[in-house]
């Protein structure tokens, strides 16, 4: 109780709060959170084979390393909402409603947060993304990292897992965290092109 109590008030205090969040005060949650649990959910703001993000199964091992192995957006989609078994969701909870995500479509929306623009010709005309860095409009503004950070999320590259990437998902449906996301100062992004050290992906 004293846990779910706790993940409760931050999770609040992220998404409601219109001040800017000072990320050393989240440097350490996850790992709180990774106490007996050794595999969850995730996904990274680069494309994948199939999607404009990449979606994962993270597996955390003893020494301290990650393997991810790459699932689709409906396997990570089935997955969460517990309508698929694996290890990373034993009991076949529905993370979505867990966090109180109302649509969990929400998902398909996450590459607003790197782009200005959708980034393929489609026949419709799809809603503008939230980037507002006008000299990289594929990628966050260094502010608005800031605030991706919170999530875990320092670079593209990084991996979004666990109760974070739920946390990002239903912040993405709050107008107030939308708008101060959107709003961020325009700056240079180049230097969050950077990849991660030595972990091991599996397509």
């Amino acid at each position: 109780m004293k846990k779910t109590a706790t993940l409760i008030i931050f999770f609040l205090c992220l998404c409601f709060s219109v001040k800017a969040q000072d990320d050393e005060g989240f440097a350490t949650f996850g790992e709180d959170l990774i106490e007996d649990q050794k595999d969850f959910l995730g996904f990274m703001l680069l494309p994948g084979s199939s999607d404009l993000m990449r979606f994962y199964q993270v597996h955390i091992n003893k020494d301290g390393s990650f393997k991810y192995t790459q699932l689709t957006m409906d396997s990570f989609v089935n997955r969460a909402a517990g309508r698929e078994r694996t290890i990373a969701n034993p009991n076949g909870v529905n993370f979505f409603s867990q966090f109180g995500i109302k649509n969990p479509g929400i998902v398909g929306e996450l590459w607003k947060l790197r782009y200005k623009e959708y980034p393929y010709q489609t026949k419709g005309q799809p809603e503008p993304g939230w980037s507002n860095n006008a000299e990289y409009p594929e990628m966050p503004s260094p502010a608005q990292f800031e605030m991706l950070k919170q999530f875990g999320i320092e670079r593209l590259s990084s991996v979004c897992y666990g109760d974070l990437c739920f946390m990002l998902l239903s912040c993405m449906e709050n107008h107030d965290w939308v708008s101060r996301y959107k709003g961020q100062a325009l700056s240079n992004g180049g230097e969050n092109f950077s990849s991660d050290g030595d972990d091991v992906f599996v397509d």
